[in-house]
């Protein structure tokens, strides 16, 4: 099944509201928190189905206009079914100028023989701020399905002000990789990532230098600047749950951190 969503937010009396919408089955776009209270605008994704099928495609385009504060969702784990072909998801965004946009979806799930393969492009503009984050899961585990999947290919390139700055190009062949060993996922079943690009971004690796000293229960992680105004989050655990729980509490303490600082241009002008 060929799908498509296409969403485009921009900024109304002050508000960020949705300019612009599309989908098609089995998605559907839904308003989700409370609009009236916050200036920023929650979508959630839904679909009516169980997962992503065989030779399923699926675009997303997502315009966020300057100045607009989009903050999106997804409604559960994205499960993988069996496929003999394959599946494909593309995902382009375009943040504008000052803008801030923040997508940190559920946990992949490829079942036992899926074939997937997923491409992000993200375009940032003067003073945009973006939160990207992903979870791959190694499978059903309740099912003794643990990196039994065909291959997950993700691939996510970030371009600030027409330059790439991050490229991100991940091929798992468990039949061919010693995918549970070092320099892979080292006997954990789940990876998470987490992308902080922003004019922040150094400011709050120095926040995160201080909070993050010790070692936490049940995850293994890291991060680091992978580029100017970038930083670079990766985890390791075997609860996709936990993991997902561990990434929004960082990006919320980047939205917290954020809000409290002043832009370097505006202090030049004062």
């Amino acid at each position: 099944m060929d799908s498509a969503i296409k969403i485009s937010v921009c900024v109304e009396e002050e508000k960020t509201v949705m300019k612009d919408s599309f989908y098609n089955m089995p998605y559907k776009i839904v308003p989700y928190g409370s609009q009236r209270e916050n200036q920023h605008l929650e979508l959630i994704i839904m679909s009516s189905s169980p997962g992503i099928m065989d030779e399923d495609h699926l675009k997303i385009d997502i315009q966020i206009a300057e100045k607009a504060n989009l903050h999106l969702y997804s409604q559960s784990y994205n499960k993988l079914h069996p496929m003999k072909t394959g599946a494909t998801q593309q995902t382009m965004v375009n943040v504008g100028a000052d803008a801030f946009f923040q997508y940190i979806p559920y946990p992949i799930t490829p079942f036992k023989d899926s074939i997937f393969h997923t491409v992000n492009e993200v375009r940032m503009e003067k003073g945009s701020t973006l939160l990207w984050g992903d979870i791959i899961c190694a499978g059903r585990v309740q099912r003794e399905e643990i990196f039994q999947f065909e291959k997950l290919h993700s691939t996510t390139k970030i371009y600030k002000e027409g330059k790439i700055v991050y490229i991100d190009n991940q091929v798992l062949k468990p039949k061919e990789q010693p995918i549970d060993q070092m320099l892979f996922h080292e006997g954990y079943t789940h990876q998470a990532t987490l992308i902080i690009a922003s004019d922040f971004a150094v400011a709050f690796k120095k926040e995160l230098d201080e909070i993050f000293r010790g070692e936490y229960e049940d995850i293994t992680f890291g991060f680091t600047m992978c580029s100017k105004d970038m930083v670079l989050v990766r985890a390791l655990g075997n609860n996709g749950d936990l993991l997902y729980n561990f990434l929004k509490t960082v990006a919320s303490m980047c939205t917290d951190f954020m809000e409290h600082q002043t832009p370097i241009a505006e202090l030049i002008e004062s």
